[in-house]
């Protein structure tokens, strides 16, 4: 895994709807590897890797832009600012964590989410974030001049790697747009008989909203949705691997694409209730046989989530050996033909 870039990668500003920051850098690097760039309006950027075949299917392989954020709602005379959250993320884990504004003169200030004027001995019980507050260290009249409601946040940049364990903010998904340029790094110089379309999906974190319309862009017989699988649940764990999802509230994956994958690949098996891209990208267009895999990440939506190296590395050479072993006959199959 280059750990180096998946630092730069998580580093990188990508709030939903401003992730167009995060996907140009992921476009400059996608374009050496593919023949092509494809892009819909809400900021997706998926490589496409054209087959010779003058019939072939198309292989989505995907994974979300968009980080978790929040968004200011107001700047107060006390000189802090009230936010509200883009994403599901429990309000007690905001506390005392650093984040980067993002300003609309394309600049950062950085702040602190505290309880406000609420003294932390009270031990006052956090229920929403209207009851937390970002400091910034800036007077009123110097926070009134630079923010504006409407300006979104992400959390501080705070990457580690120790021993295989990496820490950060934003790991999901960024972690799976390295694994997006390390398959397509693989994969570079061989042909395939179907068309490959590998890449990442704006504002999909906020609801899933860019799914659809990348889905649109790529046209794709069959698709696989990379995710990170919440630990939370004690059902998967860091270092067991390629993880494949069976079952969430939003999507039955392909059976047919499910067994071919776990006949093909050791996976340990998922069963949750979060639903993922997969989720939309199935009911899509006529129906895309769809499949969601990836790996187990610790405190998902926080602003320090954990996985294992040994974990992406399995992961992309799990998928660069899966594509060894299908073709546009098996894509066709997966969706039981036209």
């Amino acid at each position: 895994m280059d750990t180096k870039r998946l630092e730069k990668l998580c580093n990188s500003f990508g709030v939903s709807s401003a992730e167009h920051m995060i996907g140009r850098t992921l476009q400059k690097d996608y374009e050496p590897l593919c023949d092509e760039i494809k892009c819909d309006r809400l900021g997706s950027v998926f490589a496409f890797k054209r087959s010779k075949n003058e019939t072939a299917q198309t292989l989505m392989i995907a994974s979300a832009l968009d980080e978790v954020g929040l968004m200011v709602s107001e700047v107060k005379d006390n000189g802090t600012l009230a936010f509200i959250q883009l994403e599901s993320v429990s309000p007690s884990s905001l506390l005392h964590q650093r984040v980067r504004i993002l300003t609309r003169e394309n600049t950062y200030v950085d702040g602190v989410i505290t309880t406000g004027k609420k003294a932390l001995e009270d031990k006052c019980e956090i229920k929403s974030a209207d009851d937390l507050v970002i400091e910034c260290g800036l007077k009123y009249d110097e926070m009134k001049e630079l923010l504006h409601p409407g300006d979104l946040v992400a959390y501080g940049n705070n990457f580690n790697e120790n021993n295989g364990i990496i820490m950060s903010k934003a790991l999901f998904p960024r972690v799976f747009n390295e694994v997006t340029l390390e398959l397509m790094e693989k994969i570079k110089d061989k042909e395939f008989d179907f068309h490959i379309a590998a890449g990442c999906i704006g504002q999909s974190v906020i609801g899933y909203r860019g799914t659809k319309t990348a889905t649109y862009v790529i046209k794709p017989d069959a698709a696989i949705a990379l995710t990170g699988f919440d630990t939370a649940q004690k059902k998967v764990h860091p270092g067991d691997g390629v993880v494949l999802g069976y079952y969430d509230r939003q999507m039955l994956p392909s059976q047919v694409f499910l067994k071919d994958f776990a006949k093909e690949v050791e996976t340990k098996a998922y069963f949750g209730l979060t639903g993922n891209d997969g989720s939309f990208i199935h009911k899509t267009l006529k129906g895309t046989p769809a499949i969601s895999v990836g790996i187990a990440v610790d405190n998902m939506g926080s602003a320090n989530e954990i996985c294992r190296a040994e974990d992406v590395d399995a992961l992309v050479n799990a998928l660069a050996a899966y594509l060894e072993t299908i073709n546009s006959k098996k894509l066709a199959e997966f969706g039981f033909g036209d």
